[in-house]
């Protein structure tokens, strides 16, 4: 929840006396000023429940929320979720595919990768191809998500380069927006600052 507050000042055109107040009168003074200062108003802004989701390629539903600077991914609750826009046929992205098996092998129990592919490949071509790479985290294909994808591709004004790499932090937050490949040695970086 986000909380602004809103502080109300004394205005600088208040009258000067010249010096002939009394105690009194300078005490009530030093009151209402006190008074004025110490108002607060308090806007809650809603977060909206249950605004994306994303099927994955085994089948299963991720239920996403709005949060304060990010997204929270009901399913991951208080892990840290790398979402990465990838292509099938863009060199980057297999580049960087090894990298984050390693990461997903060191079995970090609080971190969550899926990664959409975005170049077309249907569920059974997506599925062929996961076993042909030995991938080993979440996967979707970017036709069935394109909401979701359309989401992100306004809130980050994401122009369509790949890979694409959003990491969220356990709170949901986002952390990092990163356009190209990275190595194993800078993902264990990103997961290490946030976990």
């Amino acid at each position: 929840m986000l909380i602004i507050f809103l502080l109300t000042s004394c205005s600088a055109s208040e009258t000067k006396n010249d010096g002939n107040k009394s105690s009194e009168q300078s005490k009530q003074k030093v009151e209402n000023k006190e008074s004025n200062t110490s108002k607060k108003k308090v806007q809650k802004v809603e977060l909206k429940k249950d605004i994306l989701r994303i099927k994955t390629l085994d089948g299963k539903e991720i239920h996403i929320d709005e949060a304060i600077a990010g997204l929270t991914f009901q399913e991951y609750k208080n892990k840290t979720v790398f979402v990465i826009f990838f292509g099938y046929r863009c060199p980057p992205c297999m580049q960087e595919m090894p990298h984050l098996i390693a990461l997903m092998e060191k079995k970090h129990p609080d971190l969550k990768i899926i990664a959409l592919e975005v170049q077309g490949l249907n569920k059974e071509n997506l599925q062929a191809y996961k076993a042909r790479k030995g991938l080993n985290y979440t996967l979707a294909v970017g036709r069935e998500n394109s909401s979701f994808i359309q989401y992100i591709a306004s809130k980050a004004q994401w122009g369509g380069s790949i890979p694409f790499f959003i990491a969220f932090d356990k709170k949901g937050e986002v952390k990092v927006v990163h356009i190209g490949a990275l190595n194993t040695e800078q993902l264990n970086g990103v997961y290490q600052e946030l976990k």
